[in-house]
């Protein structure tokens, strides 16, 4: 999962304090970027998609095995959830890949 986090650091470049967005992929920290220097540290934003396609390659293989699981624990009633996720998911994927592709 991905998660964007603005908060205020100090910038070796720009010798202050300044406010910089920390990306975060699956909780750990890929890149930090100086919102006045623009200076980022971290992974390139090629190598954070790369990371992220695994990720969601691992995720789609495993997901059929997990249905499996959800569906023999609750029956018909995974159904009303189902159709929703089904919905969902493209959005949340498109959101996260412009989340790291954003400046």
């Amino acid at each position: 999962m991905l998660e964007k986090v603005d908060t205020t650091l100090y910038c070796l470049n720009c010798s202050e304090e300044t406010e910089h967005k920390i990306l975060y992929l699956d909780n750990e920290i890929k890149t930090i970027e100086c919102q006045h220097c623009h200076k980022t540290s971290g992974i390139d934003k090629k190598e954070l998609l790369k990371l992220y396609t695994l990720d969601s390659v691992e995720h789609i293989l495993t997901e059929p095995f997990k249905l499996n699981e959800i569906i023999k624990k609750q029956g018909p009633k995974f159904l009303y959830s189902f159709s929703r996720r089904v919905l969902s998911k493209p959005y949340r994927v498109m959101k996260d890949i412009f989340a790291i592709l954003d400046d």
